[in-house]
């Protein structure tokens, strides 16, 4: 990996940025969410273990029916797991 120039004459050691996992929060129209049964829970897929409250994927199982209708009250935009299985 190349360093930039103001680090490489500096000396130094270039460490990048760490990358959180999460999800693309979408937005969703208020009817298809009162009209449409969704299954983009972690409650509802099949690598989230409710015991742990952990996804197999590795991602924040933060996402439940809950928090995810709480967050579309408040912004319009819900997290749609794109892995989801349904059992």
């Amino acid at each position: 990996m190349k360093l930039p120039k103001r680090l490489a004459a500096s000396g130094r050691r270039y460490l990048p940025k760490p990358r959180r996992r999460s999800i693309n929060l979408d937005t969703l129209h208020p009817s298809d969410f009162n009209r449409l049964e969704l299954r983009f829970f972690c409650d509802d897929c099949s690598h989230y273990a409710p015991s742990h409250r952990l996804c197999t994927l590795g991602y924040r199982a933060r996402h439940t029916r809950t928090e995810q209708t709480k967050l579309f009250e408040l912004t319009g935009k819900m997290a749609l797991c794109r892995a989801l299985e349904i059992d």
